[in-house]
C-alpha cells in the first residue's frame, strides 16, 4: 500500500502528450552557408555546420530527431524510472555507462556499432537503444524502467531523453556518463548553461563556445539538480562496499569504484555532452510552456534551423540528476555497478514515496560539495 501522505507530494503525471518536438520552420529558404549564418545571433549558434560533412552530419541527426517515436509509455501504477546512460564515443566502442544500464535492464542491448569511414556521416540510429521493463528493488519492489543508450551527439541526447520523458512521464530521471579511468562516483549538484568548443562523438559536429540553451535567462547560468542527496549518496555507498570485492581481471570494484562524492558546479571541466545533456532536460522540465532550440546550426541551409522543443507538463519537482563513473568499468565491474545504481534508485524512490523517513528531493547546493 502506499502511504497516502507522501504520495500525495509526488508530481501528478500528465494524461496526454502536451508537449512536442518538432523541427522549427525558417520563414526564407536559405540555399548557401554564408548568407545564413549573418541573420543569426553568435549566442544562437550551437554547432559549426560550415563544411559539407559537418551540414551532412547535422541533417542526419535533426531529421532522427524529428521522426523519433518514443518507446516508453505506459498506463500502469507502478513507480516510474528513466535511466539514460551513453554509447559509443569516436573509435571508443565500449562506453561504461550504456553497458551499465544495460546490465540493469535486462531486455536492453547494447548497440555495439563501428565508426564509420573516414569522410561519412555517423548515423545517430543504431547508437540509440532503448527498452522498458520492470525491475525488483529490496524497498519499492517492482518499478518501471525505461532505459536508454544515447549517442554521444551535442544536443540530440537532450532531446531524445526529453521525447521519453514526455511519454514516460518518470517518477525520477537518472543520467550517467563517465569522467577518469578510476574515480569515486560523482553525483552531480547541478549543471551550468555552457557547451565547450569540442567535437562530439561523431568527430564532426564541433559546438560553437556558447550557452546550451541560448534563450535562458542570466540567473539561470546554473541549473541545480533534485535528489534526496544524503540518502542516495548513502545508498549507494553502501553498494559499493558490499560489492568491493567483486574482481575483474584480477582488480576490485572498489578500487576502480573509489567511493562517492557530491559534485560542484559551476566547474570548468564539466562543459561537455554530460553537462549538455544534464541542463537541457533540467530546463525544460522545470520551464512548461517555454520553447527552446536545439541542434541550432551555424550556416542554416534547407530551410533548417535547429529543433524547437517544449513541453506543457510541469515537471519541476520530479527528481533528475547526473552521475559520473569510472570508465574502467567493464566486465564483472559491470553487475556490481548496475547494482550500486538500483541502490540509488531504490533510496530515492523509497524517500519519494514514503518508504522511508527520508527527505524529500531538494536542489543541490554548493555548500555540500565534495570538490
Amino acid at each position: 500500500m502506499w502511504p497516502s501522505d507522501r504520495r500525495s507530494k509526488v508530481p501528478v503525471r500528465g494524461t496526454s502528450l502536451q508537449s512536442f518536438l518538432a523541427v522549427a520552420a525558417v520563414v526564407s529558404c536559405g540555399c548557401g552557408g554564408g548568407d545564413g549564418a549573418a541573420t543569426q545571433q553568435e549566442s544562437d549558434v550551437k554547432v559549426d555546420t560550415s563544411s559539407a560533412l559537418a551540414w551532412a552530419q547535422y541533417k542526419a541527426n535533426v531529421e532522427f530527431a524529428r521522426s523519433y517515436q518514443p518507446a516508453c509509455s505506459t498506463s500502469g501504477s507502478l513507480p516510474r524510472v528513466l535511466v539514460t546512460g551513453f554509447g559509443r564515443f569516436l573509435s571508443n566502442r565500449r562506453n561504461a555507462t550504456g553497458l551499465l544500464v544495460s546490465e540493469l535492464s535486462p531486455g536492453l542491448v547494447y548497440p555495439m556499432t563501428e565508426p564509420p569511414a573516414v569522410g561519412a556521416v555517423d548515423p545517430p540510429a543504431p547508437q540509440l537503444a532503448v527498452s522498458l521493463g520492470t525491475v525488483a528493488l529490496p524497498t519499492m519492489g517492482e518499478v518501471e524502467l525505461c532505459a536508454m543508450v544515447l549517442p554521444v551527439f551535442w544536443d540530440l541526447a537532450a532531446a531524445l531523453v526529453l521525447a521519453e520523458i514526455e511519454s514516460f512521464a518518470p517518477d525520477l530521471v537518472l543520467m550517467n556518463g563517465i569522467a577518469g579511468g578510476r574515480q569515486p562516483l560523482w553525483l552531480e549538484l547541478g549543471a551550468v548553461n555552457r557547451a565547450a568548443g569540442l567535437e562530439d562523438g561523431s568527430g564532426v559536429l564541433v559546438a560553437i563556445e556558447g550557452p546550451v540553451i541560448a534563450s535562458a535567462p542570466s540567473e539561470e547560468y546554473d541549473r541545480p539538480n533534485l535528489l534526496s542527496w544524503s540518502p542516495v549518496k548513502a545508498a549507494m555507498l553502501a553498494g559499493i562496499q558490499a560489492h568491493g570485492a567483486v574482481a575483474a581481471a584480477g582488480v576490485r570494484f572498489d578500487d576502480v569504484l573509489e567511493g562517492a562524492l557530491f559534485a560542484s558546479y559551476p566547474r570548468a571541466s564539466n562543459t561537455y555532452l554530460c553537462n549538455n545533456t544534464t541542463y537541457a532536460v533540467g530546463y525544460v522540465m522545470d520551464r512548461p510552456g517555454e520553447t527552446v532550440m536545439l541542434l541550432t546550426p551555424s550556416t542554416p541551409r534547407e530551410g533548417e534551423e535547429g529543433l524547437s522543443v517544449s513541453s506543457g507538463v510541469d515537471r519541476s519537482a520530479v527528481p533528475r540528476v547526473f552521475f559520473h563513473w569510472p570508465s574502467e568499468l567493464d566486465g564483472e565491474h559491470l553487475g556490481a555497478a548496475a547494482q550500486v545504481l538500483a541502490s540509488g534508485i531504490d533510496a530515492q524512490l523509497a524517500a519519494l514515496f514514503g518508504f522511508t523517513d527520508d527527505p524529500l528531493p531538494t536542489r543541490g547546493d554548493t555548500v555540500m560539495a565534495d570538490f
